[in-house]
């Protein structure tokens, strides 16, 4: 048999066999359990994506054989020479309540029970993971609680089933749904959230701060001016909270979380959203001077998105723009903004700071037997992001708290 012929012969017994192994491969990657959804953002203007809202997505999206090859090489040099500070563990939009499941109002199916054994089942990784702190980014029920017998209790079981976890502090947000639910006063008391009421109106508001391995995990109250357990008589909040959306919506009163006719960031102009008050912005902005002075480095924690872009609009706060600005002048220490509200979650890097916006992907919308939470693994120049389930992977450098590039 000549040469040529027996090449031809090892070629078709071997390519059967490659096809065969790249397949599995194939079909691994994708895999619900392993798939690796991998966001890289740089510090140079590579894959910017300018956004009809000013903003830009600075990042990378990868197929996930590149982001294999790249997790596998590059980053885990990275990993390796870089230190770690601490890591923590982030939930958003447990909504958990004793009903059926169901659907959004698009017709996303929600799964508002099992996503209570879901946040049991991340409370239990994050404890034996030993996580440093573990972040609840808001609505850890569901409004439909409300409609039910006993529905109130529904956030003594999510509280239960975190309780596994006590390796150390949760810091809790809160969001539209437990409004729907539960008052200020009951938020205060069942979250550990240290309200403060405000002069002269004397009127609760969740906004703190708190300190771990010199990150500063500045927490802010997006529904300071909301609707939502809002005196309709006396409080001045909710007076405010009504210029902004009949200024804004003109389907308000009658169909106040309404969009129809909305158009772009307009869309935010609905009363499931709020806005941050002007005493609560003063402190934000001498919070964070007072962490520069410390140079501690700053995640600001919100159940509402912070910047347009990084989700939909529909979920924005009503006055973004003034904690932006705020945000932008202290982009040497912000290093990323973390928030809920928007289900299927999102990311976009702010053109004039460079800080990252994240958004975290819900529970809520999670089937069996699949779960979503994820890892945060904080480093001297930037941030690990590891999913599980719905949440994507990423990793956030910190090229905008200094002059130096990271090359991945």
């Amino acid at each position: 048999m000549t040469t040529f012929a027996l090449r031809l012969v090892f070629t078709l017994i071997a390519l059967p066999c490659c096809i065969a192994l790249i397949t599995v491969a194939r079909s691994k990657l994708s895999a619900r359990s392993s798939t690796l959804k991998m966001t890289f953002s740089f510090g140079d203007d590579r894959n910017i994506d300018n956004n009809d809202n000013g903003t830009s997505r600075r990042s990378l999206r990868l197929s996930e054989r590149a982001a294999e090859r790249l997790e596998t090489s590059q980053v885990s040099n990275i990993l390796e020479t870089s230190k770690q500070l601490l890591t923590i563990g982030v939930l958003a939009d447990i909504q958990h309540a004793p009903v059926p499941d169901g659907a959004s109002w698009k017709g996303q199916p929600r799964y508002y029970q099992y996503a209570l054994e879901q946040a049991r089942t991340a409370a239990q990784h994050f404890q034996d993971e030993q996580v440093s702190l573990l972040i609840n980014l808001g609505d850890i029920i569901d409004g439909k609680c409300a409609s039910v017998i006993n529905g109130n209790k529904a956030i003594d079981s999510v509280l239960e089933a975190l309780s596994v976890y006590t390796h150390g502090p949760i810091l809790h947000t809160y969001g539209n749904h437990e409004l729907y639910v539960l008052g200020r006063e009951e938020i205060f008391h069942k979250l550990e959230i240290p309200f403060v009421t405000e002069s002269p109106s004397c009127e609760l508001v969740g906004y703190y701060s708190f300190v771990e391995s010199n990150i500063r995990f500045v927490v802010l109250d997006s529904y300071d001016i909301a609707l939502m357990g809002r005196c309709p008589q006396t409080s001045v909040k909710r007076k405010e909270a009504e210029y902004w959306l009949s200024t804004n919506n003109p389907n308000y009163p009658s169909e106040e979380n309404s969009p129809q006719g909305l158009r772009g960031l307009k869309q935010r102009f609905v009363a499931f959203n709020g806005a941050v008050g002007s005493a609560q912005l003063e402190w934000l902005r001498t919070t964070l001077r007072m962490a520069k002075s410390n140079k501690e480095k700053v995640i600001v924690l919100s159940h509402q998105p912070i910047l347009p872009g990084s989700s939909s609009p529909l979920c924005l706060i009503w006055n973004y723009n003034d904690v932006l600005q705020i945000l932008r002048q202290y982009s040497c220490t912000v290093m990323a903004s973390f928030a809920g509200h928007a289900h299927r979650g999102g990311y976009a890097r702010d053109r004039k700071s460079g800080i990252h916006f994240r958004v975290f992907e819900s529970v809520l919308e999670t089937p069996r037997p699949h779960t979503t939470y994820g890892f945060v693994d904080i480093h001297e120049d930037f941030i690990r992001v590891r999913g599980i389930g719905e949440c994507n992977s990423a990793i956030y450098d910190f090229s905008h708290m200094s002059q130096s590039i990271m090359s991945i």
